[in-house]
């Protein structure tokens, strides 16, 4: 099967933008909805039913990723037969799984009293309803989840996005009437579970209409497969999570050597962070697919390039959002929040340029070579790093506080970058590290350089910025990086495809709907 890999990773990007922005804005208008239009006490509830039953993703043991390994693989081959014997023992191992909620959701409803503080006896068995029609809910939801695996392993990523923004918006509604109209937190419970339960169902559908042979049975259940699919899902496990492992162990080590006011402060600048690094990294969803399809198919010039191409784009990206992001991080946290304490706005600088690093020099690289079947050199890397942020952030919070733990998680990142991620990319991308520097980092450097000197001088000019001077501040970067990178990093070839690109998906008005529409 012939891949247009740069069609679709711009269809693919384009549409989790949209999804993303979408998700922001429906998010930040839904939390003050609800905040506003039900108690504090229910609020509270509601926001421990996502805190507890958002754990269930830890169930999944790396299987999401095993299942748009296999369906890449088997779109490559067009061998669908074992296939169907893989995702049978796959689903049938998650409703295996979901069952373990069910058990856990009784446990805790009975006791529910004796675990949370609630300020009245009187809503104890209304409050236990809730959280059983949570947990059921969640319970007959989770089985399902591995069909937008499926879809991202078919490279259906712009169908999936679509799905998820209109159940997105629904979810809205439903939530916005249920608080507004009935200011009951039963039926947001219901409404929210509906929502998703659909969401699923649909996608459901378009999986089967895009494999008509795709079987999922019980009698296609085989216990040997369980152990095949560990073999590469638990390593890929160990792998996506390490970050997440990471930054919940700063929180830990927070609380324990120091204040729990501090956790707070920590949660809400790392939180920053991951937002940059999802901004950063859209592209990635389409590469493991990709990656999957090209290894399958032995085209490693391909294959090598991708990793380049990537590692190119999401330094452009990234560098691109962490000019402004770093300048204006201290007006960012006082206008949203008025903090305005120095320890935690350079513990968010430390942070952000952590992450940085992770984005431009690491990520690609792991999501390239966790589909080339390099998935125990990975975990391997993955310990070392937790172990040393472990290390670093206990030894470092005696001495720097809050700030400690960030250099702690700062350093592992820069040494595994210099040590692992870069003479691995370089190696298997067949060129030299002076060259892939010059590709992927310099360029991108340079520009930024440029670009932070510009905004620095021009904020120190007119002085403090307001909330409209941040957005136009944001929207000046990006415009003066993408220029300047245009006008001193790209010769007359790539110049040219760049006018094209252009010409193509933004002045053809029938071919950005398509991008945008299923």
């Amino acid at each position: 099967m012939k891949l247009n890999i740069n069609e679709i990773l711009i269809k693919s990007s384009v549409s989790n933008y949209i999804l993303i922005i979408l998700k922001i804005v429906a998010s930040l208008f839904l939390i003050r909805i609800i905040f506003l239009g039900i108690s504090n006490e229910e609020y509270g509830f509601w926001a421990l039913l996502w805190s507890i039953f958002g754990y269930s993703v830890l169930l999944d043991f790396g299987f999401g990723t095993a299942v748009q390994k296999a369906t890449s693989e088997a779109l490559e081959k067009n061998e669908w037969e074992d296939y169907n014997k893989l995702i049978s023992t796959i689903f049938f191992s998650y409703v295996i799984l979901s069952l373990g909620i069910f058990i856990f959701t009784l446990i805790m409803a009975i006791n529910l009293e004796k675990i949370f503080a609630f300020s009245s006896n009187e809503s104890i068995n209304y409050y236990k309803i809730i959280f059983m029609i949570f947990g059921f809910g969640t319970t007959l939801i989770f089985p399902f989840g591995f069909f937008k695996e499926i879809l991202r392993g078919l490279r259906e990523i712009p169908l999936r996005n679509n799905i998820d923004m209109i159940f997105i918006i629904l979810n809205f509604i439903i939530i916005y009437l249920c608080v507004s109209v009935y200011s009951s937190l039963m039926l947001m419970a219901v409404g929210a579970i509906i929502v998703q339960l659909l969401a699923n169902i649909f996608m459901t559908i378009y999986v089967y209409k895009k494999i008509p042979s795709l079987k999922i049975s019980i009698t296609l259940f085989q216990k040997d497969k369980v152990k095949e699919v560990m073999s590469f899902s638990f390593f890929a496990y160990i792998v996506m999570f390490s970050n997440l492992i990471i930054f919940k162990t700063d929180q830990i080590v927070i609380s324990i050597f120091s204040t729990v006011t501090l956790v707070g402060f920590y949660q809400i600048i790392s939180r920053i962070s991951e937002l940059f690094r999802q901004f950063s990294t859209q592209i990635h969803d389409i590469i493991g697919p990709i990656s999957a399809a090209l290894f399958t198919s032995s085209n490693n010039d391909k294959l090598s390039k991708v990793l380049l191409q990537s590692n190119q784009i999401v330094g452009f990206i990234s560098t691109m959002l962490i000019v402004p992001s770093f300048l204006f991080i201290e007006d960012l946290l006082f206008i949203w929040l008025q903090i305005n304490n120095s320890d935690v706005i350079l513990t968010a600088k430390i942070l952000l340029v952590s992450m940085y690093i992770l984005v431009t020099l690491r990520s690609s690289t792991v999501q390239v070579l966790l589909m080339c079947n390099k998935h125990k050199q990975l975990t391997a890397v993955a310990i070392i790093e937790a172990f040393m942020n472990l290390f670093l952030s206990i030894y470092l919070i005696q001495f720097y506080s809050i700030i400690g733990v960030a250099i702690g998680t700062l350093i592992p990142n820069i040494v595994l970058a210099i040590v692992y991620n870069i003479p691995i990319s370089c190696k298997f991308s067949g060129i030299s590290i002076f060259e892939y520097l010059k590709q992927a980092i310099c360029k991108n450097i340079f520009t930024g350089l440029i670009v932070y000197g510009i905004l620095f001088y021009l904020s120190q000019f007119f002085g403090k910025v307001s909330f409209i001077g941040l957005i136009l501040y944001g929207i000046m970067s990006i415009l003066l990086y993408c220029f300047v990178y245009y006008i001193c990093c790209l010769n007359k070839k790539s110049k040219k495809k760049v006018k094209n690109v252009i010409k193509e998906y933004f002045f053809e008005k029938k071919k950005l709907l398509n991008i945008i529409n299923v």
